[in-house]
């Protein structure tokens, strides 16, 4: 498997960045955010990871050492924890980082803003439980074909514990057929996951994958004794259309096994990372296992 082009020198440069994400599909940024922040994200979670008895009670919580009670995401047991994980206010204002914003702008062209939906990913160690299956973000977004994703490790993130990787160049392939799979989404992208062009890397926090929702990529499995803490949060322009939640727009992620926004953020000092700005222009949804799907013109020209 490759290792992940580095796109921080980059930044400046507009034309560059979206020339390479329409090459590759994929930016990475190495320590685009502080080390710091990120930081203190990770030691608030981990500390509601061990109190949820997620983690071993001989070892640092920082260290995210599973115990025999961590469990698959969405299963039996794993709504508690995620709930009080959904009620951090740092966890949702790493969002809307002016780091994340920004480099989202910056591709788009345009003011952009993340969907509330933030998602943090807590992956025991395999094979107890099923890595996220290879995919591509448009089918479960929807909505706009360039909203973007950015996934950020909380934790140190070797191959080991179950980093992500991405296929370079897979947005030229089109939205793909799926078929059933385990694990979170429980679909897979009809794609060859021994192409050579599969891409991860040891990542640390402060960094920064952002790749467009043509893009297959997926976790691997995690081979660790360690709990592995990242999180996923989507981009889009404001002009661009979003679609509708199905139990209504803007709403937490897991909703509603995970409460509403207005209970989870009781004694948080501001909701500004968890609103969507006024006047942007909701869709319907459609069934994202349908066969045939067409590809919707992209302001990115994958290529």
């Amino acid at each position: 498997m490759k290792e992940l082009t580095d796109s921080y020198a980059d930044r400046a440069d507009d034309a560059v960045l979206r020339q390479r994400l329409g090459t590759d599909g994929y930016l990475f940024f190495r320590g685009l955010l502080p080390v710091e922040v990120v930081t203190d994200v990770h030691e608030q979670l981990a500390r509601i990871l061990y109190d949820s008895d997620w983690l071993a009670r001989d070892a640092d919580p920082r260290e995210l050492v599973a115990s025999g009670r961590a469990v698959e995401e969405g299963s039996a047991g794993f709504f508690g924890a995620y709930t009080a994980i959904q009620s951090t206010q740092a966890f949702h204002e790493l969002a809307v980082r002016p780091e994340l914003i920004g480099v989202a702008s910056q591709l788009l062209g345009e003011e952009a803003f993340a969907h509330p939906a933030h998602i943090c990913r807590i992956a025991p160690p395999s094979p107890g439980a099923n890595p996220t299956p290879i995919h591509q973000d448009y089918r479960f977004i929807q909505g706009c074909v360039d909203t973007l994703t950015t996934w950020l490790p909380l934790s140190p993130a070797p191959p080991e514990i179950g980093g992500l990787r991405v296929y370079a160049g897979s947005p030229r392939l089109g939205v793909l057929p799926v078929k059933a799979s385990d694990g979170p989404g429980m679909m897979r992208a009809e794609a060859d996951e021994n192409d050579p062009e599969w891409r991860t890397t040891s990542y640390q926090p402060g960094d920064v994958l952002l790749f467009g929702s043509l893009t297959v990529h997926g976790a691997m499995p995690n081979r660790t004794k360690r709990l592995r803490l990242s999180a996923d949060f989507r981009y889009q322009a404001r002009s661009a259309p979003m679609a509708r939640d199905l139990l209504g727009t803007g709403k937490p992620h897991y909703h509603p096994d995970v409460p509403d926004f207005p209970t989870l953020t009781r004694g948080w000092t501001s909701t500004k990372s968890i609103e969507v700005p006024p006047g942007v222009n909701f869709v319907d949804r459609w069934d994202p296992r349908v066969d045939d799907v067409p590809t919707p013109q992209s302001r990115f020209a994958y290529a």
